[in-house]
C-alpha cells in the first residue's frame, strides 16, 4: 500500500538524479548552464516547477530538461502506486548565492557554492523535502568537454 512518507524517499531520487553530473542539457552539465542563466538574468537562482513545466526565470532552452524530470516525477510515483493527486506542488530550486553551511563542504569541483533542494508538497500540506550543497561556476564551453553520451535534456 502507498504510504505518502514515501514521497521523501522521491524528492531524494529527484535531487540525485538532478545534481548528477550524467543530468546534461545539450551535452553539458545542466547546473553549469542553469547557473549561467542565472548569472545573465542577475538573478540568484532557479526555480523549477514540476508539476506546471515551468521555470523561473523562463528560458526555452531548458524546455526538454523540464518535461524530462516531470516525466521522472510521474515515473517515480508510478513505481511507488502513488497517486498523482496526492502531489499538490512539486520544485526544484537552485540557489547559486546561499548562506554558507554550517558544516564544511568539501570543494570537489571549481567554481562556487551552490544549493539544491527539491520539495514535494502533498494533499494533507506536509512538506517532503531534501538539501544539500555542491560546487559548480556558469557553464563555459572553453573549459568544459561536451558529453559524448546519449543527449538526456
Amino acid at each position: 500500500m502507498a504510504r505518502r512518507k514515501e514521497l521523501k524517499n522521491i524528492a531524494a531520487g529527484l535531487y540525485g538524479s538532478f545534481i548528477s553530473r550524467n543530468n546534461d542539457v545539450a551535452g553539458y552539465w545542466g547546473i553549469g548552464k542553469l547557473c549561467l542563466l542565472a548569472e545573465k538574468q542577475q538573478t540568484s537562482g532557479v526555480c523549477i516547477n514540476l508539476l506546471e513545466d515551468k521555470m523561473s526565470p523562463k528560458c526555452g532552452e531548458f524546455n526538454n530538461l523540464l518535461s524530462g524530470y516531470k516525466e521522472k516525477l510521474n515515473k517515480y510515483l508510478r513505481s511507488k502506486d502513488i497517486s498523482e493527486s496526492w502531489v499538490v506542488s512539486a520544485e526544484i530550486h537552485l540557489n547559486f548565492k546561499p548562506e554558507p553551511p554550517k558544516k564544511h563542504i568539501p570543494i570537489t569541483s571549481w567554481g562556487s557554492l551552490f544549493q539544491l533542494s527539491v520539495a514535494i508538497k502533498d494533499d494533507r500540506g506536509k512538506v517532503h523535502d531534501i538539501s544539500g550543497y555542491g560546487y559548480c561556476a556558469p557553464h563555459n564551453v572553453t573549459k568544459e568537454s561536451k558529453s559524448a553520451g546519449k543527449e538526456r535534456f
